[in-house]
């Protein structure tokens, strides 16, 4: 794989360095904009025996900042995305254990760095590092508007925080242990997305690990989204198949979600449904999991400042850290927009709950409240 490793980064570079050489008459069509976004938090974790408060950034929506460059081609459009996490300590880092300082910066928070030719006809095409065909899927179907404040991806909030046993020690435990989306993420790839048809677009891609050293990861998924409004229905979903090979843990999943917004009442609907196969190579581990997710949402324009969002979800996991157990979060969120700021607060609680074969556990109860400002 280390052809492929080479060959995502060398790519982007190549094109990148030939549209430099452009002429000067063509490089006065050349566009830049810059974008980020920047916010912070306060979570209170209660885990039955002790209390803990901290000011992190939000893991639901970390603060990054990111840079476009775009030019007209024959055919279609020739982007180039670089995006990067500011290194902030998130919230989904501290745990009982310790707070990790708030400032650490490492080639793992680059985000994106990637090449892409987009074109009407033909679809687009992407290399580099970014978003696999599956990132995104247990989410796509969520149209309540609080992602911020939490979703699908429960151990945003609070995944460091370890479960309790019942007679108050720590477990090992952790919420991000047993909490999973199962979802795609980033990597270097590369992928292609077919002109959407009907609001249907079919993705694949293929990558490798070029971030983290000595990390053998190879990755293959398929995807297909659905976005379109249907009468006074505004309907969104994804789905995926990947595979993901690692040294010691390979792994089939399958992930898909779907959501509907009824506009003129403001109320929404969205399910998410994930399993995965842990093929663990004789060497323990991971056993095989599945969870299931829904979530109900109110938006309305209630404030002139901007759109208010409401959400109550509820998440239920099996066999997550070991075979037989159980994982159950129950949430509420609240957003409001801010739009001549274009800024968003938020706050959110959720209660964690799990249980395993002979043994119980105290329940682990989380608020998050804060902002994002976005450019």
């Amino acid at each position: 794989m280390v052809g492929l490793k080479q060959s995502v980064w060398i790519a982007p570079a190549a094109m990148i360095a030939g549209s430099v050489a452009m002429t000067s008459a063509a490089q006065a069509e050349d566009g830049f904009s810059f974008y980020g976004r920047l916010g912070g938090a306060i979570t209170s974790v209660d885990d039955g025996v002790d209390s803990q408060s901290e000011f992190s950034d939000n893991s639901n929506s970390s603060s990054r900042v990111g840079a476009w460059y775009e030019r007209g081609v024959a055919g279609g459009t020739l982007k180039f995305n670089v995006e990067a996490s500011l290194g902030l300590r998130g919230t989904d880092e501290v745990s009982q254990a310790g707070t990790p300082d708030f400032l650490y910066w490492d080639r793992n928070d680059i985000r994106k760095f990637e090449a892409i030719y987009e074109t009407d006809r033909f679809g687009t095409f992407y290399i580099g590092e970014g978003s696999s065909s599956s990132d995104g899927t247990a989410s796509a179907g969520d149209v309540a508007g609080t992602d911020i404040a939490g979703g699908v991806f429960v151990a945003d909030t609070a995944g460091g925080y370890q479960f309790r046993t019942s007679a108050g020690a720590l477990s090992g435990v952790s919420i991000g242990d047993v909490f999973d989306g199962l979802d795609g993420g980033r990597l270097g790839r590369i992928r292609y997305d077919a002109p959407t048809f009907n609001g249907f677009t079919v993705s694949a891609s293929a990558g490798t690990e070029i971030l983290e050293p000595n990390v053998d990861r190879e990755y293959y998924d398929l995807a297909v989204y659905y976005n379109n409004t249907l009468g006074d229905y505004d309907v969104a979903g994804g789905l995926s198949y990947s595979q993901t090979g690692n040294t010691d843990n390979d792994a089939d999943a399958v992930v898909g979600s779907v959501g509907a917004l009824h506009t003129p009442t403001g109320l929404s609907a969205s399910v998410a449904y994930g399993t995965a196969d842990f093929d663990n190579n004789g060497a323990g581990g991971q056993p095989d999991a599945d969870y299931v997710y829904v979530k109900l949402g109110l938006q309305r324009d209630w404030f002139s400042i901007g759109r208010t969002y409401l959400s109550v979800d509820a998440y239920r996991g099996n066999d997550f850290a070991s075979a037989g157990d159980e994982s159950t979060a129950y949430g509420i969120e609240a957003v409001q927009d801010i739009d001549n700021s274009n800024m968003k607060v938020f706050a959110s609680y959720h209660q964690h709950q799990y249980e395993a074969t002979g043994a119980s556990f105290q329940d682990v109860d989380a608020f998050l409240v804060g902002a994002r400002w976005s450019f």
